[in-house]
């Protein structure tokens, strides 16, 4: 032992303290970075001098310099963040459809569909009145026009979310790349068995952003490197990212692939991304599928009620009602064959036909089962469909008001066909159905954004940097530095007084 190894043991001190001083500051510095971990010292004592007296310390060695954090907290985080994001984002996109559809409402499609019922009751009271046959007229054009509208404005928020699901699937690619890239300065970075900290954070924020977009699992590995699952998909192993993309399946469904394997569809992966999928495939292709059913079985059965009818003229030619504006024809057919045909009728393309657009006269308001052209029976029966689940004319059924949607949600060449019921009760049931999924998406929103909040706080609380104790971490330091220093001036004096005795 001499007085050089006190000066040893003091410089310990002083370059832990440093240390110390330095990390402190920089917690501090970082305290409103997102995402940045608290840092603390890992200190041990030296390798102690040993004689026959016993061991006598060297001072003290720097560990290393950790993180404090939790990973199970971060797991915790993740599940609960992916599932806010999923459920925040369901509810702002069926907030969309409902908004679009605006019921109840005294000018929405309810109200117009009244209107044009009510306008063949004021017709079967005048049968023979052309200013009777304008209402009829100028009331199914605004019901046309709503349907014509409704769906143009839900293939504008299909058109929108494609391109807001491209935009996500972009930023996804492009955090799968960042963690790859972080997986590799990682690595490289802790060669020597020391923790790359700051890269481990910037790597934690980019799986953070990520498991907003779809539910993501991390796989720690022993060189430092990470496993991101998305889903139960490998999506980042070590430096090797997966580029994923949208594909066309069957059907005209929506699915996630990789581009190395566009045909193999990915198992459901959760988030923004997967609520973005099923909303495509699913919600708003249900909404579409029901108002082409809607408008379809009104074009079949006002059409099959009015082609047994004249315009007040006996013997004169029935026209159809309702046709596809395209072809100005009527075809009863499948309202969602691919491809579409001519003279089908669906929401996108019903219309007035060409001669009823043109000329109010030519709707007819009795049949041509009776000769009498001031009957009125097939305005009364056309006025009956308000309510009414069948086509009735002269006592004979002549259609039946049940409705046909494609179920593609679970099966793509699947249909759905409802028992039967009024064109009214069906669309009721349709913005009924879709409130109360916007009532449960709203419900399910405020609960994950109370986990996720609740998430973020614990894991905040372990993480996060409290200025109050660096402030007295720092002055403990300051403390122990101004003492080690006093070590060193006593080993001087010693030092003087020995070179004083020679």
């Amino acid at each position: 032992m001499s007085l050089s190894s006190i000066l040893s043991v003091a410089r310990t001190a002083l370059n832990y303290q440093q240390a110390v001083i330095q990390t402190a500051g920089h917690n501090i510095a970082n305290a409103e970075t997102d995402g940045y971990s608290r840092q603390r010292v890992d200190s041990m004592a030296a390798t102690p001098q040993f004689f026959p007296y016993g061991n006598v310390g060297t001072g003290v060695a720097i560990d290393d310099i950790r993180r404090t954090r939790d990973e199970l907290l971060d797991v915790a985080y993740r599940q609960e963040s992916a599932g806010y994001g999923a459920a925040t984002l369901r509810e702002e996109l069926l907030g969309q459809v409902e908004a679009v559809l605006g019921e109840p409402s005294d000018d929405g499609l309810a109200a117009a569909m009244d209107a044009f019922w009510s306008s063949w009751s004021e017709l079967a009271n005048a049968p023979t009145s052309n200013a009777a046959r304008s209402v009829v007229q100028q009331r199914a054009r605004n019901v046309v026009t709503q349907l014509n509208a409704f769906d143009q404005r839900l293939t504008d928020l299909r058109t929108q979310t494609n391109i807001r699901m491209s935009n996500t699937l972009t930023q996804l690619n492009g955090l799968a790349d960042q963690i790859a890239q972080l997986n590799g300065r990682i690595v490289e970075a802790e060669v020597g068995g020391k923790m790359a900290n700051d890269l481990r954070d910037q790597r934690d924020v980019a799986i953070d952003q990520l498991s907003k977009l779809g539910e993501v699992r991390v796989l720690p590995q022993a060189n430092g490197s990470t496993t991101v699952l998305l889903g139960n998909n490998t999506l980042v192993d070590g430096v090797h990212a997966e580029r994923l993309q949208i594909a066309v399946g069957t059907g005209a469904t929506l699915k996630l692939a990789t581009q190395r394997a566009p045909a193999d569809p990915l198992l459901p992966v959760g988030g923004e991304l997967q609520t973005m999928l099923d909303f495509q495939n699913s919600e708003l292709a249900e909404t579409q599928e029901r108002l082409d059913a809607m408008a379809n079985t009104l074009a079949r059965t006002v059409n099959a009620v009015h082609n047994m009818g004249n315009d007040g003229t006996v013997g004169a030619p029935y026209l159809n009602f309702f046709v596809d504006k395209a072809s100005d024809t009527y075809v009863a057919g499948d309202a969602f064959a691919s491809p579409p045909v001519a003279g089908v009728v669906t929401a996108r393309n019903i219309a007035l036909s060409s001669q009823i657009s043109q000329d109010a006269s030519r709707i007819a308001s009795t049949s041509s089962l009776t000769t009498r052209p001031a009957d009125n029976d097939v305005a009364l029966a056309l006025a009956g469909l308000r309510t009414a689940s069948r086509a009735v004319l002269g006592g004979v059924t002549l259609a039946t008001i049940d409705f046909t949607t494609v179920d593609r949600s679970t099966n793509p060449a699947g249909r759905r066909t409802s028992a039967p019921t009024s064109i009214a009760d069906f669309y009721r049931a349709t913005t009924s159905g879709l409130a109360t999924q916007v009532k449960d998406a709203e419900s399910a929103a405020t609960v994950r954004r109370t986990l996720a909040e609740q998430a973020d706080l614990r894991r905040t609380s372990v993480r996060g940097v409290n200025i109050d104790e660096e402030l007295t971490t720092l002055m403990r330091a300051q403390q122990a530095y101004a003492a080690a220093a006093k070590v060193i001036t006593a080993a001087d004096e010693m030092m003087q007084t020995v070179l004083g005795m020679i």
